[in-house]
């Protein structure tokens, strides 16, 4: 069986999805929504260690993650739609969205995930 995750910078290994959202030394960062049918939404990660072993950021397919999803699954993108309210375009924005579509899914997913400290930013 193949593994989860590799990183990209350390070689640091997760065996599975499990493991990997449970890491203590993984914080979402962003998300990268896609834009039309053809693109793939991502998650942006950070492997934190300390003293600089690792500091990097890891990109991983929302799509691994889809089965997290208990409720409605939208098939459709509705970036740029009259009812988008865009938060796809701002990376780092990790906020919930009301749109009927593939990005809101994803985002409600990444609740789960815990979120990177950020100065003047309350969790």
């Amino acid at each position: 069986m193949s593994p989860f995750k590799i990183c990209s910078k350390c070689a640091y290994t997760w065996k599975g999805r499990e493991n990997f959202v449970k890491d203590p030394f993984i914080c979402l960062v962003g998300f990268q929504g896609a834009l039309d049918e053809t693109e793939s939404a991502f998650y942006l990660f950070n492997h934190i260690l300390d003293g600089d072993q690792c500091n990097t950021t890891l990109m991983v397919n929302a799509e691994d993650f889809l089965s997290l999803h208990k409720g409605t699954m939208f098939t459709e993108i509705k970036f740029d739609s009259p009812l988008c309210e865009g938060h796809c375009i701002r990376v780092e924005d990790l906020s919930r969205c009301p749109v009927e579509c593939k990005n809101a899914v994803a985002r409600e997913i990444m609740q789960v995930f815990t979120p990177c400290a950020r100065p003047g930013v309350k969790p």
